[in-house]
C-alpha cells in the first residue's frame, strides 16, 4: 500500500471519528443507530473497521447519516486530518451540524 492511499485511510477514519466525538456518540451508539436503518453491525465490529480506515463510501455516508452531520470538512492538508490527532482537530473545527 502507498504512502497516499494510507493517508486517505487515516482521513477516512478520522473523518467518522471526529463526526463520532463531535456528536458525542459511542461506537455502541453508532450501532443502535445503524440498526434503525437496517445496518446490523455490532460495537465490536464497528470499532475494528474504523480503526482499519477501508470501508465503504455507502459505510460512511450511513454512518454521517446517522449522526446527522450535514456536510463534511475536509482539510487542505491531508496530513492534518491524517495525523494522530486528526479526529480531534476535525471535531473541533466542525460546525455543530457538520463534520
Amino acid at each position: 500500500m502507498s504512502s497516499d492511499e494510507k493517508i486517505w485511510e487515516e482521513l477516512s477514519k478520522n473523518t467518522l471519528r471526529g463526526a463520532m466525538m463531535s456528536k458525542g456518540v459511542s461506537y455502541a451508539a453508532l450501532a443502535e443507530r445503524l440498526s434503525a436503518i437496517g445496518v446490523e453491525d455490532n460495537e465490536l465490529n464497528l470499532r475494528n473497521k474504523v480503526s482499519r480506515g477501508r470501508f465503504t463510501a455507502v459505510f460512511l455516508m450511513q454512518c454521517l447519516h446517522v449522526l446527522g452531520a450535514e456536510w463534511i470538512h475536509l482539510p487542505k492538508n491531508l496530513e492534518d486530518g491524517a495525523g494522530k490527532h486528526g479526529a480531534q482537530s476535525l471535531a473541533k473545527k466542525a460546525p455543530p451540524t457538520s463534520i
